[in-house]
């Protein structure tokens, strides 16, 4: 008896595995955000805000505030701001009188009728919050080096333009913010201090402190005036759900991010902003239920944004990093409340497996169109295109097998290689038998044509050689084992084969070369040295090998010709696992773990790039369903079991995001 909890072959093992697969193995993602449009400003752009009643956007740019209409995206006028010299950090309405209120290095009011400035005040500040009903203005100080002046709330009368005693926060020697929300119904004012931890509640006539509470690593706050809870950012990453009445925590959202929260009242949906590498990520969460809903990816540092509650859209404005984002503003259509949220084309998540246990490895047999998915000592197999579960099996009944750390298939013979640090499982792909074992390994590559078999071993001890098996995958007879070499570190290296020419191709990353075996000796015939190089992959049908490599500065993929090896370019900027379509001539790519990228070959430009909120393990690629199988890394911890699968499309996108990154040397 097993003492793991895993797929079972059991009659009852396999019931009760259908019917946990029926309930929560395969989830359409909520998440159907897109980009509508993206606006080239034309100057350097701050803070953002929204009139739903007018359908008006004001986005702060030097000297002045630009007028765009929030439906149709057109320009429609400009506001000059007398004496502004750099954009203003925020920009906030009181949609009661219809003024709009700048704050930066001076503070402006604004006639939203007239477009008249009405004020024009030299208090400083980086965020502003209204009180609709009070009519008062609450202004987060801002405070400069040395950080010798107090941290205030500035304090507006929105009828008069009179300013009203600061309200004291701290006075601290260091950099440090002050973040605002108002609940207009309870009249309260919620402001949060990064100096010292605490969310402070004040009243909003005498605004006498009335509590506080202290919350680690505190950030932004928002307060939904309906429900009465108050969503404040801790740790970086999470919000915390407070009761507006006895401020206990009722709720915790986590990995919203530690960007400005916003709250969409008509949708209950929470916003969240997450760095990434490259730009940013916009996270949407349920504010009832706490669950995170989807997300986007912006390749542009985010300023400041704000919502249209009714038409779902959020507008969102970049810094300067990178600089060609410092002028932009984006667009982002996400659910309203009258119509369904949209739907994103291609390439876009479109379903999320769940798994029992944590996955390792993936690969699709195009012949029989079955997905296999790697776990920890069994496979799951699915329908590559409906993805329905088909079959699950285990491969050895030893209960403490590692995990599968990659899949080979050949095609040919419906053979299936299950590849660990253990040993290799060769499977019958019709029925699901293991029929023989080759040796262990870390990745495998297959060659359907001729059946050979190379899998790569990285040595479990240091000081032990790191080596290339060559099997014939058919009889399960080993053919050559090629030493890689030996360190007193761990190396890693990564292979492929061209099934058409035979050639198989080895990266190593001790001697950073790129060994050629030869399809008739099974020996290196040819090494390439690189300054530093990883992952490798093939196209057959154009006959192409790709390399990462990195050198004089620039890294990315060196394009091979698959004849004679000689060089023909590079595709910069793409990373970690190299995969290709031979069907759109697309190669893959990821960065940061959680940026999946697709290039055109001919061109080298970035075509599309993908989101994803778990880390990457590895993926496959099923060139004629356009699709990607990405494997989840355990970070976050939940996302250890799950599988994403991508829809790409063989059409390129009306807007390509990159000049082409192709460098003939």
């Amino acid at each position: 008896m097993k003492t793991k909890q895993r797929v079972h072959l059991t009659a009852i093992g396999m019931v009760l595995l259908s019917a946990f697969l029926v309930q929560i193995l395969i989830r359409s993602p909520v998440r159907a955000q897109i980009i509508l449009d993206v606006i080239d400003v034309g100057v350097d752009v701050g803070g953002i805000a929204v009139n739903p009643n007018t359908n008006l956007v004001y986005v702060a740019v030097t000297g002045q505030l630009n007028v765009y209409n929030a439906q149709t995206h057109a320009f429609v006028t400009t506001i000059p701001l007398p004496q502004n010299y750099t954009p203003c950090y925020d920009v906030a309405l009181n949609l009661s009188t219809n003024r709009i209120y700048a704050a930066g290095l001076r503070t402006y009011v604004i006639d939203g009728n007239t477009n008249n400035v009405l004020g024009n005040f030299d208090k400083s500040g980086n965020e502003v919050a209204i009180n609709p009903t009070t009519n008062r203005v609450y202004i987060a100080g801002m405070v400069n080096y040395p950080y010798s002046d107090p941290y205030v709330i500035h304090v507006l009368d929105g009828g008069n333009n009179s300013w009203l005693t600061d309200i004291q926060i701290a006075s601290l020697a260091s950099f440090e913010s002050i973040h605002l929300a108002i609940n207009p119904s309870t009249n309260r004012v919620y402001a949060t201090f990064t100096g010292d931890d605490n969310l402070r509640v004040f009243d909003g006539n005498s605004h006498a402190e009335l509590t506080s509470v202290h919350l680690e690593n505190i950030g932004y706050v928002v307060v939904n005036p309906d429900t009465n809870k108050v969503y404040a950012g801790i740790n970086y990453t999470d919000a915390v759900v407070l009761d507006g009445v006895t401020h206990t925590q009722v709720g915790m959202i986590s990995r919203i991010g530690a960007g400005r929260l916003q709250l969409n009242r008509l949708t209950n949906r929470l916003y969240g902003i997450a760095a990434t590498s490259p730009g940013y990520v916009l996270r949407i969460a349920d504010s009832t239920t706490y669950e995170l809903l989807g997300y986007i990816h912006l390749d542009g540092n985010l300023a400041d944004y704000d919502l249209h509650p009714q038409l779902g859209k959020l507008f969102a404005s970049h810094y300067m990093i990178p600089t060609t984002w410092g002028k932009k503003v984006t667009i982002i259509q996400d659910e309203s409340p009258t119509a369904p949220a949209p739907t994103p084309k291609p390439p876009a998540v479109i379903a999320t497996l769940d798994l029992p246990e944590n996955v390792d490895g993936a690969a699709v047999n195009r012949v029989t169109n079955q997905l296999y998915i790697g776990m920890e000592g069994s496979i799951a197999v699915f329908n590559a295109t409906s993805l329905a579960w088909l079959n699950s099996f285990d491969l050895t009944e030893n209960p403490d097998w590692p995990p599968i750390y990659d899949i080979g298939i050949n095609e040919t013979q419906n053979l299936i290689y299950a590849v660990s640090v253990s040993g290799t499982y060769v499977v019958n792909g019709a029925n699901n038998q293991v029929i023989g074992t080759l040796g262990s390994g870390n990745e495998i590559a297959v060659n359907s044509n001729n059946g050979r078999v190379y899998i790569f071993e990285q040595a479990v001890w240091l000081g032990d050689p790191d080596r290339l098996k060559i099997y014939d995958g058919v009889t399960t007879s080993h053919i050559r084992t090629i030493d890689l070499g030996t360190s007193i570190y761990f190396q890693s290296g990564h292979v492929a084969v061209n099934p058409g020419t035979g050639y198989a191709y080895c990266t190593y990353s001790l001697d950073d070369d790129l060994r050629i075996i030869s399809p008739t000796t099974d020996d290196v015939a040819q090494t390439i040295d690189y300054t530093s190089i990883g992952d490798v992959t093939v196209n057959p049908t154009t006959n192409r090998v790709f390399v990462w490599i990195s050198r004089q500065g620039k890294s990315g993929a060196v394009i091979l010709d698959g004849n004679n090896h000689t060089e023909l370019g590079m595709i910069q900027g793409v990373s970690g696992q190299l995969e290709t379509n031979p069907q759109t001539n697309r190669l893959y790519g990821y960065t940061g773990y959680t940026l999946l990228e697709a290039y055109d070959v001919p061109s080298g430009e970035l075509m599309s790039r993908i989101y994803l909120d778990g880390n990457i393990r590895g993926y496959t690629v099923s060139p004629g369903l356009l699709r990607v199988y990405a494997v989840h890394h355990d970070y976050p911890e939940e996302w250890s079991n799950k599988v994403s699968v991508i829809q790409d499309t063989a059409e390129s996108p009306p807007i390509r995001i990159y000049l082409p990154l192709i460098m003939r040397e």
